[in-house]
């Protein structure tokens, strides 16, 4: 079965469904560090992430939802989200406490760009604990944008919100890491 890792997803799912277990591996390989991924940013307890990752990817391979006019990936990023919130792993909604723009932006250094700090950072255990640190929300239009490296309106989608408002979470969130880094720990007010 040389040609399943070449095959487009819905043609590995449709062969899934007919019994093929090759393809059915080649797709969980091809999806299961992402979904994997993106279930432990928003539950942020591995054992409830893996429940997640392995319910999303069967559900797919069972056929019980098709992928209509989306990729396969983004498709998958937004069933895991939505298996998070069925779960209740993860509060929907508003953040705990509002804080201003300006204030962020002073406590992340306002001046400096945080995309270009973002992306020198080299630290990944202070990063991965700064990550872990933010607000859910945060954390998730974060994992999405940087780390999965999804466009502006794929995460959007996957979030269900506009792009407007996916960018300007997006910044927020941007400039709430930049801060923690900052301040060398977890930062109580940014949240």
């Amino acid at each position: 079965m040389n040609e399943a890792p070449e095959a487009n997803d819905a043609d590995l799912l449709r062969r899934t469904r007919g019994g093929d277990r090759a393809a059915a591996e080649v797709f969980v390989s091809r999806h299961l560090d992402a979904v994997l991924r993106y279930a432990r940013a928003l539950c942020q307890d591995a054992v409830a992430a893996e429940d997640v990752a392995q319910d999303v990817l069967f559900a797919a391979l069972r056929g019980q939802s098709e992928l209509v006019g989306t990729t396969a990936g983004a498709w998958l990023l937004v069933s895991t989200r939505h298996a998070v919130f069925r779960q209740g792993r993860r509060r929907a909604g508003e953040p705990d406490r509002f804080v201003p723009l300006d204030e962020l932006g002073l406590a992340a250094g306002w001046g400096e760009d945080p995309e270009a700090r973002f992306g020198r950072l080299e630290d990944n255990a202070r990063l991965a604990a700064a990550l872990d640190a933010l607000p859910d929300e945060d954390r998730e239009v974060l994992v999405l944008r940087e780390l999965e490296e999804l466009s502006g309106e794929q995460t959007a989608e996957t979030l269900g919100i506009t792009l407007a408002a996916m960018k300007s979470r997006l910044h927020r969130a941007r400039l709430r890491l930049m801060a923690t880094l900052r301040e060398g720990g977890t930062d109580d007010r940014a949240r």
